[in-house]
């Protein structure tokens, strides 16, 4: 990577990475604990509704693509003939799937994890991956591939905290 695309880079890393935690923690001290979820497979149900909720980046996309083919003509992805723009909302279809992967599963395993007093934690994230996967697609029409790195960044440091937080409490119950 040139040097200047690393200072592009970091320029926003040194905020969105430390912003997600204070962000998180910011909603987590104001969103009121959830009474009634005292089961793991309460807080399971309420994973999966919330779930839909981060979903929502990805459904947008979908239906943008859908009226991008089919105003540009370009029905068949297999003959290329889509614009510059069509790709690159592909491309951010399949990085929020891939991204979505990874966030469903720790959310539905942490769901189980937690105790009751803290399920809130739940809608929290599952509206803050929303948010970033968003702010992910705007950057990347914006400013192309240097564009997409708060969304980037916001992303991925949620679902490494969110997979740490798995492991941390699965080694605990060993």
């Amino acid at each position: 990577m040139k040097p200047e695309r690393q200072r592009r880079l970091a320029r926003s890393a040194w905020f969105t990475v430390p912003g997600t935690f204070v962000v998180l923690g910011a909603a987590y001290a104001v969103v009121p604990p959830m009474p009634g979820l005292e089961t793991p497979s309460q807080r399971l149900v309420l994973a999966v509704q919330w779930l839909v909720v981060a979903m929502l980046p990805y459904a947008a996309v979908c239906l943008h693509i859908l009226g991008l083919r089919f105003f540009e003509g370009a029905h068949n992805p297999l003959q290329g003939a889509g614009s510059e723009r069509l790709q690159i909302h592909c491309r951010v279809l399949q990085n929020t799937l891939e991204q979505l992967v990874w966030f469903a599963l720790c959310t539905l395993a942490l769901a189980t994890l937690l105790q009751p007093q803290q399920v809130q934690l739940v809608p929290i994230v599952c509206v803050f991956f929303a948010v970033a996967r968003f702010i992910y697609w705007w950057g990347y029409l914006r400013d192309g591939t240097l564009g997409r790195a708060p969304g980037v960044q916001l992303t991925f440091t949620l679902n490494v905290a969110l997979l740490a937080a798995v492991i941390v409490r699965l080694v605990r119950q060993l």
